[in-house]
């Protein structure tokens, strides 16, 4: 049988969340840990911090001066920086070891914390998980880029996790918007908004639950994520990361005016290492840069492919394209074609044109191992060899350019994305033409249509679902008299149609609005590639030669072929 990429199962599913919880809630712990392996697991006046303190952005009543009994109403987020003498003097140090103490009170002190920690983790990522299974309208629906999505997210929040232990910035400097970005450019934009929302989360747990950070979290990467349109170029995400933070900023500032009429938006400014505006703005710059610079790693642990490895695909004098130009020129020429029809339909669904257009040109390269048994190599005269085989011998023969193809590519260092074009180009149809022809022998054998079935999985992402409806609609155009707009939709609609009858579009992700927009673009295509031209003179006259010569052997014919009468004998 051959290997396809794996959908991601529910099981899958369950196992992925509890593994990145549990390593999550590690990270979440780092803290704890550190302070228990210098022997601070319990801070006190008159020692230094190990790590940062950080106590949330909340309101609270305090007492106007120690041992007062007037209180004053106070929100904002407080931070001890790691080395810094406690002193009892202080109020934010009396404040820090006071919320210390507080969360590690209760029955079951810090364990409870971080037990309660956990369980918020495992759920927001079954959460998503359940989300990329059921309704992902890509690849995220596989398990490959599951798993990649949740290692870029423990690398992505432990570094996070470091920079608020070791350093006293502002938590709004943390790009925390690079996961979404990085979704759009290789996911979509929806699964990056989803993505969104559960970062927004595990930021507000690092500095347990800021009232503030998971709303400026959410509009920094939503608005990051609707300005990243153009994935052609990534370095737009630097950009769209700026775009990100102005919104941001203004949602802090608004809620901080919301939650606290003393919030000033001067003395914030006026102190740049501590300022939340310019973290906000900066954070989100931070983001876009990063995105960029390490999109190349994001690219290999998602198991996508880049834009520049494309080109370098797509590239004509590439061993693999030439081989199959020397070795099956017919079927290089049908990829071609293909290629130019595919990559049409794909832009006219705003899908990944380049990947199709690379998926077009490999995804029948199996056929150069045997490539007689496929009619479009044969040269004129020459006989199939299909005419002295069994029809269950002959559809074996022509089911096996999926699996020599998917192996020629992988063993070529092809990328995935690519290869899946090669076992997804049929899905798993029957070879209805040998299917038939063994039915009409009787069938002695007692075969199946399972026997007749290609070894492939039914297209998963909507790039390689054009490509299967591609391949049948360029065999079909050839056929079609005269070549007219009408007809070629007529026809179109046919293939599309099969498609959908017989399941092979169900997992694709190609909505009906798609459809509809492949089919106008495809039949607009068609007419321009078969097009009237005007012919030159030349052409004109040996037509006309041609003509008068065919009329001349149709009169010598009819003159040869009257009875001649002889004259009465005398």
């Amino acid at each position: 049988m051959l290997r396809t990429r794996i959908p991601a199962g529910a099981t899958a599913g369950v196992v992925l969340s509890v593994v990145f919880a549990a390593l999550l809630t590690l990270v979440a712990s780092a803290d704890l840990i550190v302070r228990a392996a210098v022997g601070r697991g319990e801070l006190r006046y008159g020692e230094i911090t190990p790590v940062t303190l950080r106590v949330p952005n909340a309101p609270r009543f305090l007492p106007t001066s120690p041992g007062a009994s007037t209180l004053r109403y106070e929100q904002r987020a407080v931070i001890v920086p790691r080395g810094t003498l406690l002193d009892e003097a202080i109020a934010d140090h009396r404040l820090a070891l006071a919320h210390e103490a507080t969360s590690a009170s209760g029955p079951f002190g810090r364990f409870g914390r971080v037990a309660g920690v956990g369980a918020i983790y495992l759920t927001l990522s079954l959460l998503l998980t359940t989300y990329m299974r059921r309704f992902a309208p890509s690849a995220a629906r596989l398990l490959r880029p599951q798993v990649g999505i949740f290692v870029l997210l423990v690398g992505v929040l432990a570094t996070a996790k470091a920079l608020l232990m070791l350093t006293a910035i502002p938590v709004y400097w943390v790009p925390f918007a690079v996961v979404p970005l990085w979704g759009v450019l290789y996911l979509d934009r929806r699964t990056a908004f989803m993505l969104n929302v559960v970062v927004a989360f595990f930021a507000s747990s690092f500095v347990r639950f800021d009232i503030l950070l998971p709303g400026v979290v959410l509009v920094r990467g939503l608005a990051s994520s609707l300005a990243f349109q153009d994935r052609k170029h990534p370095r737009q995400m630097i950009l769209a990361g700026l775009l990100g933070g102005i919104p941001a900023a203004v949602i802090f500032a608004a809620a901080s005016f919301a939650f606290d009429a003393g919030f000033s938006v001067l003395d914030d400014l006026t102190h740049p290492a501590r300022s939340n505006l310019l973290a906000c703005a900066g954070g989100g710059i931070a983001a876009g840069l990063l995105a960029f610079v390490f999109r190349e790693i994001a690219e290999r642990v998602l198991g996508a492919v880049g834009r520049d490895r494309l080109l370098d695909l797509v590239d004509l004098e590439q061993p693999l394209l030439q081989r199959m130009a020397r070795e099956a020129p017919g079927t290089w020429e049908h990829c071609r074609a293909m290629a130019n029809l595919a990559e049409a339909a794909a832009s006219a669904i705003g899908a990944d044109a380049l990947l199709v257009r690379a998926g077009a040109y490999y995804h029948d390269l199996g056929k150069s191992v045997q490539p007689k048994y496929f009619v479009e190599n044969l040269g004129p005269g020459e006989r199939s060899p299909h005419e002295a085989l069994a029809p269950h011998v002959s559809a074996d023969a022509i089911m096996a350019h999926v699996v020599e193809g998917t192996k020629i590519l992988r063993e070529g260092g092809v990328p995935e994305p690519v290869v899946e074009f090669a076992y997804t180009h049929h899905g798993t149809q029957v070879v209805e033409y040998f299917w038939h022809k063994q039915q009409e022998r009787g069938n002695a054998e007692g075969l199946r249509p399972d026997d007749f079935r290609y070894p492939g999985m039914k297209p998963r992402t909507r790039e390689t679902a054009i490509l299967m409806v591609v391949d049948a609609i360029e065999a079909a155009s050839r056929t079609v008299e005269p070549p007219e707009r009408a007809k070629f939709e007529e026809m179109i609609q046919r293939v599309i149609f099969g498609k959908l009858k017989s399941g092979q579009l169900d997992e694709s992700g190609l909505s009906t609005a798609d459809l509809r927009l492949v089919v106008g673009r495809m039949a607009d295509t068609l007419v321009n590639v078969y097009h009237g031209r005007i012919k030159y003179p030349w052409q004109r006259d040996a037509e006309k030669r041609d003509a008068e010569k065919s009329d001349a052997e149709k009169s010598g014919a009819r003159s040869a072929g009257k009875l001649v009468r002889l004259p009465p004998r005398s």
